[in-house]
């Protein structure tokens, strides 16, 4: 099934809005530091000597104290033990998952200064461009990865690439998963720039080995965003907009072609619909102001305005995931669908999602309808006072329908196999009617030596917007809300 040609050209379009920039880390993330945090209770702590506060890289989604007291999620979770377990090295991590063969080849290597004399081997054993060559090379660049020689991998790879396209063709996807475990060793070495290259040129060989509507695709085009978050939290851009705008487009494209091809009962479809919206929010929030994309005022983007239509309007920016967010609306409301207790929550959930994406835009009005339509529809079914609480009985942190935590901690290299570490801070606060945080306190952290974490938590956490509990289908404010925040650093 073909793509209908609008959708085909928001797809090449993506091609095209491929900008290398740099770019300041936003605003209101944990790495902004603050010190003038109102309302913050700690209890003191005179050390003999002064130490370095720690830095907060990445905060984990919130979770409620009163789950943890009840037993229905553990008092550290199964990150922090991992993190804090994997903390201190033994130094035999680069070897314990390797057979003997392997320990014994990568022995070898180190044994060995020049490292042409493998190749070498290798060219008289299989001839300078066989596959089998080709096969050996990803192997060495395998094992030497695992030794850390990320350099010296990459090398190796580069020669199997370039084997594989006197083989296969230019534009074979056969050479894409080499070139894919180069991204990797430009990401270990901290060459994000280079990995970004690579990255674009690995989506444009897809883009000329299938058809655009291919079905293969959808993969290619979920990659290539998610790679797109990646580098927007890690600061490859100057200006976001242009890698936001290709995201946005590329989750949409990836979105109508799974409707297309498999129908909208297929589970990628609505989460690739809440990407679009995420999308669409950052593209909102992080692009610069005076260069809005689709403008024809910055060479840049006019190219890709043209192309997708001609239009000048900043698609995406409001009205694309506001458009994805009802589109899961309809999906939930579709007549074929059965009126079970889950249906009627995911509903009701993408309901209030639409409300939270007015709320996040000062739409308040729009908001508290939509929160209302929500919670009544939900009031309305047979079961419902039952499912009320377990939709609108907490507060929700927005965004609800971001989802690329993954994503920024690959961008700042934590998680429990890189050495970062892991902590929390417990935290009470009141929420106002339109979910804004006041009045912190800080009941526990750990690590208790932790300095300024506590600090930096607050301040990332004091500038967003949580949807705030909703009775009677109206917001409400509350006080003493007590959450947990894990933190990486």
């Amino acid at each position: 099934m073909k793509l209908p040609g609008k959708q085909t050209a928001f797809l090449i379009a993506s091609l095209l809005c491929v900008v290398p920039l740099g770019y300041a880390q936003p605003e209101n993330t944990p790495d902004s530091t603050a010190t003038d945090v109102d309302s913050v209770s700690t209890s003191e702590n005179t050390p003999d000597a002064p130490r370095e506060p720690v830095h907060i890289l990445h905060i984990e989604h919130p979770v409620p104290l009163a789950r943890i007291e009840q037993g229905k999620t553990g008092s550290l979770s199964a990150q922090f033990a991992v993190a804090q377990s994997g903390s201190e090295d033994d130094g035999n991590g680069v070897y314990a998952d390797l057979s003997p063969e392997q320990q014994a080849y990568l022995q070898r290597l180190e044994d060995i200064d020049n490292f042409d004399q493998i190749v070498e081997e290798l060219e008289i054993q299989g001839g300078a461009w066989s596959l089998q060559i080709a096969e050996e090379l990803n192997s060495l660049g395998e094992l030497l990865q695992a030794q850390g020689h990320y350099e010296k991998s990459i090398e190796i790879f580069d020669r199997a690439v370039h084997i594989n396209r006197v083989n296969n063709g230019l534009f074979s996807p056969t050479q894409v998963p080499l070139i894919q475990k180069i991204v990797r060793a430009n990401m270990a070495l901290g060459q994000w720039q280079q990995a970004d290259e690579r990255e674009q040129y690995a989506f444009y060989v897809q883009t000329r080995a299938y058809r655009i509507d291919d079905p293969r695709m959808i993969d290619v085009f979920g990659r290539l965003a998610r790679w797109n978050i990646a580098t927007f939290y890690r600061g490859v851009d100057a200006d976001p907009g242009p890698r936001l705008y290709q995201t946005y487009m590329l989750y949409r494209t990836a979105a109508q072609s799974v409707g297309a091809h498999f129908g909208t009962r297929d589970p990628r479809y609505v989460a690739l619909l809440r990407d679009t919206a995420a999308a669409a929010d950052m593209l909102d929030r992080f692009s610069l102001e005076g260069v809005n994309v689709g403008t024809r005022m910055n060479p840049d983007l006019r190219m890709v305005s043209e192309f997708a239509g001609g239009s000048t309007h900043p698609q995406g920016r409001d009205n694309g995931g506001e458009q994805a967010l009802k589109e899961i609306i309809d999906f939930y409301n579709a007549p074929e669908r059965l009126p079970s207790d889950d249906n009627l929550m995911n509903r009701a959930r993408a309901m209030a999602e639409l409300g939270d994406w007015y709320l996040i835009r000062d739409r308040r009005q729009a908001a508290m309808q939509t929160y209302k339509d929500a919670y009544d529809q939900l009031a309305a079914a047979p079961n419902g006072e039952a499912l009320l609480p377990q939709v609108f009985g907490e507060i929700a942190f927005l965004p609800t329908y971001a989802s690329f935590d993954e994503q920024r901690k690959e961008a700042y290299g934590v998680g429990p196999d890189t050495g970062a570490r892991m902590g929390y801070v417990d935290l009470a606060f009141d929420v106002s009617q339109y979910g804004r945080l006041s009045n912190f306190e800080v009941l526990a952290m750990e690590p208790a030596d932790a300095e300024r974490a506590d600090i930096q938590v607050i301040s990332a956490v004091r500038s967003t917007l949580v949807r705030p509990k909703i009775v009677d289908g109206e917001t409400t404010k509350s006080e003493v809300e007590r959450y947990r925040f894990s933190f990486w650093y």
